[in-house]
């Protein structure tokens, strides 16, 4: 791939991340203003988003305290991670696509963190959350991609 297609895919990428976590975000929102909300994503007992989402992992990744302004929904985070990953995609600086690594690969560390919890801790099933994880993957990848391509073509 060369610069301007992977530039185009990190970008559409990161717009499917933005939807999904803006989708997280009215999931969240309405489940907690309407109890016994049931969301698309609602599968069966041991596969529903909308219980992932108003758990108290939902917010902080389950690590802020109570009262903090960072205490906000994980979507919101993740909303603005893809925010900044399309900013730094415009930039074919070397500085721009190692930012954008290591951003990524944070964003895995807390994927495996989350996907744990949702295993494990919470046992179920979160369409919604997958679907970042993937896109968190295909990111990253391409990102890589991009890294690649520029330190060759700055030889």
């Amino acid at each position: 791939m060369k610069g301007k297609e992977l530039n185009r895919a990190i970008i559409t990428i990161s717009l499917v991340g933005v939807l999904v976590s803006t989708y997280a975000l009215y999931v969240e929102l309405l489940a907690d203003l309407r109890p016994g909300y049931k969301a698309m994503c609602d599968i069966s007992e041991h596969a529903s988003c909308s219980k992932v989402l108003t758990s108290k992992y939902a917010k902080g990744l389950g690590l802020v305290p109570e009262g903090s302004p960072f205490k906000v929904p994980n979507c919101v985070y993740g909303i603005i991670f893809y925010c900044i990953i399309i900013f730094l995609t415009t930039y074919d600086h070397l500085m721009a696509v190692r930012l954008q690594l290591g951003l990524s690969a944070m964003s895995l560390v807390i994927c495996v963190y989350l996907a744990y919890l949702l295993i494990f801790i919470l046992k179920d099933f979160c369409v919604v959350c997958v679907s970042t994880y993937v896109v968190n993957i295909a990111n990253t990848f391409l990102i890589k991609k991009k890294h690649t391509y520029v330190m060759t073509k700055n030889k």
